[in-house]
């Protein structure tokens, strides 16, 4: 007989120590996936260099694809706020647009798994997986708005499009890195000129 497996709470809803062990979760999440590729990490591992059992992680996410979804917001929010630091370059909208997209390309180039965790939760069955990443499916669009007050929502849609067309290519094995960068500035050129 199967018996129904509860609904993970809500992050929110949490106490602190629960909080701070399913942060400490999604931090050995983390470090599984920076040195891993999503499809290689086994959920058992996981809560076991966290230091819980199976279980206990289940009751804080419903699936490998829920948990690696809040790892990507964890990696995602870090990557912002390097991103925020950054200096823009450039004295052009376009400039500065190029400078920020590309430091995002680069951030994916240096760790390529994080864009093919990225597919994966683009396409996920699993609702609650679906519900955590969504939100975060704006980092090209966030940080070109960071980068150019006012920029036109055609403009962001379009380089977007192409950075993750391009970097889709890549990942693939099917586009060379610097043509992904070179998709970007052609991009730029025809929009800007």
């Amino acid at each position: 007989m199967v018996t129904d497996v509860p609904d993970p709470a809500a992050p929110e809803s949490l106490r602190k120590d629960q909080r701070e062990r399913r942060a400490r979760i999604v931090r050995t999440g983390l470090r599984a996936l920076a040195g891993s590729d999503y499809d290689r990490i086994k959920v058992s591992d996981v809560a076991r260099d966290a230091e819980v059992a199976l279980g206990t992680l289940y009751r804080y996410f419903s699936s490998k694809e829920h948990l690696f979804a809040a790892v990507f917001d964890e990696w995602q929010d870090g990557l912002r706020r390097r991103l925020g630091r950054l200096p823009l370059e450039g004295d052009t909208p376009e400039d500065r647009l190029r400078s920020v997209v590309h430091a995002a390309i680069r951030a994916f180039q240096t760790q390529p798994q994080f864009y093919r965790l990225m597919i994966v939760l683009q396409t996920t069955d699993d609702p609650r997986a679906a519900e955590v990443y969504t939100p975060l499916d704006t980092l090209f669009a966030d940080v070109m708005r960071t980068a150019v007050d006012g920029v036109d929502e055609t403009v962001v849609s379009t380089l977007r499009a192409v950075a993750d067309q391009g970097l889709r290519a890549w990942i693939r094995g099917r586009l060379p890195i610097e043509a992904v960068y070179q998709g970007v500035d052609d991009t730029l050129g025809l929009i800007y000129r």
